[in-house]
C-alpha cells in the first residue's frame, strides 16, 4: 500500500452532519406549504443538483425555486434556510486536528453549492484553518462519481493518485475515487477512519 501524502475529506456527512429536512420544514413553515412540496421543488427536480453543479448561480436557484412553488419567495431567507442545515463532528475534529499541527496536506472534495460553502466556513472557522485546498463541485462544474472533480483533485494535490488518500460517506463517490486511482474508503465512523489511516501508516495520539 502506497505512503498516503495527501488526504482529502468529503464535507457533508463527513465533517459536517446534515439534514435536508430541517430546510425543507422551514420553508414550509415560513410560506405554509407541504414539506413534501419543498422537497421536490428543491431537490426532486434537479434544482439542489444544478446549484451544486455550478450550472445555476445564487439568484437563478432562487428565481427558479420561486416559479416552481408559484411563491415570490425571499432570497436571503431561502439561501439561508437551505443552508442552516449543518452541524460539526466533533469527533472528527482531534484527529484532523493532530494533522494539521504537522502541516500534513489536507484538503475538502465536496459536492456543494456556494450557498452551503458559504454558510459553512461562516459558521465553522475550523474549515479555513484546518485546510489547504478545497475542490467543490459548484467551482469545478463536475459532481462526485464524475471523473473530472477526481482529476482536479489529483492536480490540487500534486502528488501520485495513489498517495491521495479520501473518505466519503457515499459508496458511489468512494468507488469513484478508486476508479480514477485514489485511495478511498467509506466513512463509517471517526474509530473506523482512524484504523484506516493507521493500516496506511500513519500514527494518531487518539
Amino acid at each position: 500500500m502506497a505512503k498516503i501524502e495527501f488526504l482529502f475529506f468529503d464535507l457533508g456527512n463527513v465533517i459536517l452532519p446534515f439534514n435536508h429536512e430541517i430546510a425543507c420544514m422551514r420553508i414550509a413553515a415560513e410560506y405554509d406549504v407541504p414539506s413534501s412540496a419543498v422537497s421536490e421543488w428543491v431537490f426532486n427536480s434537479g434544482l439542489q443538483r444544478a446549484f451544486e453543479n455550478g450550472e445555476v448561480d445564487r439568484e437563478t436557484f432562487c428565481d427558479r425555486l420561486s416559479e416552481l412553488s408559484g411563491v415570490n419567495l425571499d432570497h436571503d431567507f431561502l439561501l439561508n434556510a437551505i443552508s442552516d442545515i449543518f452541524s460539526l463532528n466533533r469527533r472528527l475534529i482531534p484527529l484532523i486536528s493532530q494533522l494539521r499541527a504537522v502541516n500534513f496536506p489536507m484538503g475538502i472534495l465536496s459536492n456543494t453549492c456556494i450557498a452551503h460553502w458559504e454558510f459553512a466556513l461562516a459558521r465553522f472557522p475550523a474549515l479555513g484553518q484546518l485546510f489547504s485546498q478545497y475542490v467543490l463541485s459548484y467551482e469545478i462544474g463536475s459532481m462526485k462519481p464524475a471523473a473530472l472533480i477526481y482529476e482536479r483533485a489529483i492536480a490540487i494535490a500534486d502528488v501520485e493518485p495513489s498517495r491521495c488518500f479520501f473518505v466519503d460517506d457515499r459508496i458511489e463517490n468512494v468507488e469513484g475515487a478508486l476508479a480514477a486511482g485514489l485511495d478511498a474508503v467509506l466513512y463509517q465512523s471517526v474509530e473506523q477512519l482512524t484504523c484506516e489511516l493507521r493500516i496506511r501508516g500513519m500514527e494518531f495520539n487518539y
